[in-house]
């Protein structure tokens, strides 16, 4: 959940025809709305990688199928992704569960927060909720977070066996993990115009496992000591209201 590029641009695509190509140009459209409100067709074309004649047949076909809405020259998402999208039932659930403590959040720290949550090797934005002092993070619902982010490491910190970020040494790797196993939380700190600091902890099922994860993003990276234990408690929040649900048992 770190200030960084949500979607970074997808190589461009060679003899995008039947079959497989044509899935993979789709998708790399969607991703591209995934990250913005909408867009024309010459910035979706370039996001996706694909010439574009072959970006505007497809999003004509994803129009037609209610995937995209078009109006006026420019493209969002439509309704039968995000009837698609709610029918992912781990993000249903976890979104109810952390919907009160992200509030409390907010409340206790003025920062942003988020509650995401793995999918297919990804950690997915499914809540998120600006906050007085709101950094202006670029992590829409539904965002894919950047490999490496403070998410990716408190799961990391789990058990869950991953492999470190391309930039990120083995080593450094092992350090930040064990940080945040030690702690309970992930500290990242990101520097720029605006020092930003970002602080998650895990989410667990009744089972024990970590189903999601729950963090804050906050201008003053010398509050991360203190937004630790607000933090903390909002995961272990979301994990109680998650085990009060019966159709959370399997989880």
């Amino acid at each position: 959940m770190e200030a960084t590029g949500l979607s970074p641009e997808v190589p461009r695509r060679r003899g995008v025809g039947a079959g497989r190509g044509v899935l993979e140009g789709a998708f790399a459209l969607l991703e591209g709305l995934a990250g913005v409100d909408e867009a024309g067709l010459s910035d979706l074309a370039a996001r996706a990688g694909l010439p574009k004649a072959t970006a505007h047949r497809l999003l004509d076909q994803l129009a037609g199928l209610g995937a995209v809405e078009r109006r006026d020259g420019r493209y969002r998402m439509g309704a039968t992704v995000a009837r698609l999208g709610r029918a992912w039932r781990t993000h249903r659930m976890v979104e109810r569960a952390a919907a009160l403590p992200l509030r409390r959040l907010v409340a206790v720290t003025g920062g942003g927060a988020a509650a995401v949550a793995p999918c297919a090797g990804d950690m997915v934005v499914i809540a998120r909720l600006p906050g007085p002092a709101d950094a202006g993070i670029p992590f829409p619902a539904g965002a894919v977070v950047p490999p490496g982010s403070a998410a990716h490491i408190v799961v990391a910190a789990s058990g869950t066996a991953t492999r470190p970020p391309v930039g990120c040494s083995a080593a450094e790797w092992s350090r930040r993990v064990g940080s945040a196993r030690e702690h309970g939380v992930a500290v990242q700190h990101s520097e720029g115009e605006v020092p930003m600091c970002c602080v998650v902890a895990a989410v667990r099922a009744r089972s024990g496992a970590v189903v999601a994860a729950i963090g804050v993003t906050l201008l003053d990276d010398r509050r991360s000591g203190s937004a630790a234990d607000a933090v903390r408690h909002a995961a272990r929040a979301a994990g109680v209201n998650l085990a009060r649900m019966p159709a959370a048992r399997r989880l």
